[in-house]
């Protein structure tokens, strides 16, 4: 489930001489050149007629004129914000499509569900109720999995209307990630719930990362949900890349993922009856589990271990140990020089070889 806390933007009053003419003409109404008193609000000039208006947008809070529209349950949307808000489920379920298909790409297949068909829903404000509630939070986003005797699964994402589709998608990133987390966190692994909101706000995080969005970046960073969580998994996932993260929700014992020792917890061997500790057995070939790009700092894991351009390290495989030596980090993949061997090797996410 998804929290954040509805900002309306505040408006500054700025007097100007009656006498005097301006500029300005009103975001609102079209009447201009102002004179008199004006208010200043992010999208332009208001008129102070139309800032006497009742009604505010929902979403960025410039008074309501006579180009707007409103949600089934009351919430008014001006003509900016019209104009990207996500009111038909149809379309909602076509920014939650494409958020998955983006994580994908980021992520590599293995963050895939195994049961892929999601049923994709809007809901109103009034869908919940807040019990009389004034903080100014409201639910964005719900997620839920049942789970069948013979182990398929069936999901269910609903998402609030009358937001836009920049935000929605955010919101699909962070519920697609407790899917992907009922399907893949061991029963007996049990998770730390401002954690557990943080691995998915991370997830979002990187999504509008990926697409240049900076100010839903500093969204998420500011927002309280996660109790500040976020901001420690942010670091910790650009120094270690997203494997270790996902790698501890499918094999971590703790409850909060701290550091990277809690990361690399010993993987689980899960029987059909019985579950048990064992250590994990080394791979034999090396696999790239994950790309950190963040403009020019760009950082892979190989093999559990995380290079950055430059950087020569061990990784241990099953046989023996292999000194690598990072060439370069791409969008793609990386580029590796082995000790022992004359080619460079390229290996892209999610893609293993064999080293002999």
């Amino acid at each position: 489930m998804r929290r954040l806390a509805l900002i309306l933007f505040l408006f500054a009053a700025t007097f100007v001489a009656t006498a005097a003419e301006t500029n300005y003409v009103c975001v609102v109404c079209g009447k201009g050149p102002l004179t008199g008193r004006i208010w200043l609000h992010q999208r332009g000039a208001v008129c102070n007629e139309c800032y006497q208006l009742p009604n505010r947008c929902s979403l960025c809070g410039l008074p309501i004129g006579k180009d707007f529209a409103k949600t089934p349950d009351g919430r008014f949307l001006c003509a900016f914000d019209k104009a990207t808000a996500v009111l038909d489920a149809a379309e909602a379920r076509e920014v939650f499509t494409e958020a998955r298909r983006e994580l994908l790409g980021l992520f590599g297949r293995s963050f895939a569900l195994n049961n892929p068909e999601v049923t994709v829903n809007l809901f109103d404000v009034d869908y919940w109720s807040e019990n009389g509630r004034s903080d100014g939070l409201h639910k964005f986003g719900f997620s839920s999995t049942r789970k069948s005797a013979r182990g398929e699964a069936t999901h269910l994402v609903v998402m609030l209307s009358g937001r836009s589709r920049a935000e929605l998608s955010a919101t699909a990133a962070h519920e697609y990630t407790h899917l992907w987390i009922n399907e893949n966190r061991p029963a007996d692994h049990a998770i730390d719930a401002d954690t557990l909101e943080a691995i998915c706000e991370l997830v979002a995080y990187k999504l509008v990362e990926a697409r240049g969005q900076t100010e839903l970046q500093q969204l998420i960073l500011a927002n309280p949900y996660t109790h500040g969580e976020i901001t420690k998994l942010v670091a910790l996932e650009k120094e270690n890349g997203i494997a270790y993260v996902l790698n501890w929700v499918k094999n971590g014992t703790t409850m909060r993922l701290e550091s990277r020792t809690s990361a690399l917890a010993a993987p689980l061997t899960r029987g059909t009856f019985t579950t048990t500790n064992a250590p994990a057995a080394l791979p034999e070939t090396l696999k790239l589990g994950g790309l950190m790009l963040d403009g020019q700092d760009r950082q892979a894991v190989v093999g559990g271990v995380s290079f950055s351009v430059g950087d020569t390290k061990w990784v241990k495989l099953r046989s023996r140990a292999v000194r690598i030596h990072c060439r370069d980090i791409t969008r793609t993949g990386v580029v590796l020089e082995l000790d022992g061997q004359r080619e460079p090797i390229t290996l892209k996410i999610g893609q293993e070889k064999y080293v002999p």
